[in-house]
């Protein structure tokens, strides 16, 4: 009875991590359906939205190294509950401020909530599991589902509540949001036992400094269209359809892309790292052509064609591919250092594509400037998958 009731607590535990996770997710993805409301409001246009959008990225590029290892010294539950109070100041700013500079400021709170929570939350969940092997696998799950299912998820609330309630500000979303921040941040707080010890011992180091493995530059730099691609669907692809009348195409396309990025993610799991990154350069190609045909001409089959593909390749085979080939590479001391190098080449890609591209927009134009993304990431993609086919990667041997 007494282990029963041991794996219920650990089980509850397991899941009140997985919503705190998920809470915080939500919080980057739920204004993205306002995002040219705010832009026009403040007099704004793609180039304006990109350099607010953008702060995201920034932050936790320039954060990364210190809050990538925290938890090792502070430990599971402060960084958690801090990220959890990030996310919430972040949907507060947009609720007091609506606009561009609320905005900018609500982005550099969800990096830095994201920044905290993703060195934080897996190991802290997979250590109340119990050491488990299975145990361990099912935690792991629980924060991964509460991760991607709330990106996808926090677009879609805000859409399904302007389409029932209209365009009411702020959305009743942003006030449930609020909420269930402050009552996890209280459960979390209060029936979420801590796992790491700080103190005594050899400490974690402050910095965690990104490294690249040999033989992987190549499956890392396909992450950079990638995000790039998905965050200029996020900014500039919105600002072109509203500026045509149609501003809930864009976030639609946007949750589109995320949600089927998330089912690519579990569909594609145990395809070779290499083969993987290769197929999923011809496949954001093609979802980029897409993307761009269907923004320029504002037909719908297109453009959530398009961000489908994008989604699948960006989330699924190209993440999911070069992640796996720096952890297949990488020596056990040095994975966490070329996971952050990794992350670090992918929000590069995340703000400067996207950044670049709105500010195009705004001095020539969506069809010139969308354009002009298209044939970069096409010349990226055949540069790279021409470099992969030349350099084999150590321990690949055997995919093709």
């Amino acid at each position: 009875m007494r282990r029963g009731t041991a794996s219920l607590a650990s089980s509850s535990a397991v899941t009140l991590v997985g919503l705190a996770v998920a809470v915080i997710g939500v919080a980057t993805t739920l204004p993205m359906p306002l995002f040219p409301l705010y832009a026009a409001r403040d007099g704004q246009g793609a180039g304006g939205l990109a350099l607010a959008f953008v702060c995201y990225a920034a932050t936790l590029i320039l954060t990364a190294p210190l809050l990538g290892g925290l938890s090792e010294r502070i430990g599971r539950k402060p960084c958690v509950l801090a990220a959890m109070a990030f996310a919430g100041l972040a949907t507060l700013a947009l609720t007091i401020a609506p606009g561009l500079a609320a905005l900018a400021l609500a982005r550099v709170f969800q990096g830095l909530a994201i920044g905290l929570v993703a060195g934080a939350a897996t190991a802290w969940a997979t250590e109340l599991a119990g050491g488990a092997e299975g145990a361990a696998r099912r935690a792991a799950a629980v924060v991964a589902t509460g991760t991607a299912g709330s990106f996808a998820a926090g677009g879609l609330l805000t859409l399904g509540a302007l389409a029932w309630l209209g365009e009411v500000e702020p959305p009743v979303t942003y006030l449930l949001h609020l909420v269930a921040v402050a009552v996890l941040i209280a459960l979390v707080g209060w029936r979420v036992p801590e796992t790491r010890r700080t103190g005594g011992g050899t400490a974690a180091p402050w910095l965690r400094v990104p490294g690249f493995p040999p033989g992987t530059l190549p499956t890392t730099l396909a992450i950079l269209p990638a995000w790039g691609v998905t965050g200029t669907t996020l900014s500039s692809v919105p600002i072109a359809l509203a500026e045509r009348g149609m501003p809930r195409l864009g976030p639609l396309a946007v949750c589109v892309m995320i949600a089927v990025g998330v089912t690519a993610q579990q569909a594609l799991g145990r395809v070779p790292p290499r083969r993987s990154v290769l197929a999923g350069l011809g496949v954001l190609v093609a979802g980029t052509g897409l993307v761009v045909i269907g923004t320029l001409s504002g037909a719908l089959v297109p453009l959530l064609l398009g961000g489908a593909v994008v989604g699948s390749a960006a989330y699924g085979f190209l993440y999911l591919g070069g992640l796996a080939a720096v952890a297949q590479v990488a020596p056990a001391a040095e994975r966490a250092n070329a996971a952050a190098g990794y992350f670090l080449v992918a929000h590069i890609g995340f703000g400067l594509p996207p950044l670049l591209t709105g500010l195009a927009v705004e001095r020539f134009g969506a069809a010139p400037a969308l354009g002009a993304l298209w044939l970069g990431v096409t010349a990226m993609a055949a540069a790279l998958a021409w470099a992969m086919r030349r350099a084999a990667i150590p321990g690949a041997a055997g995919e093709s």
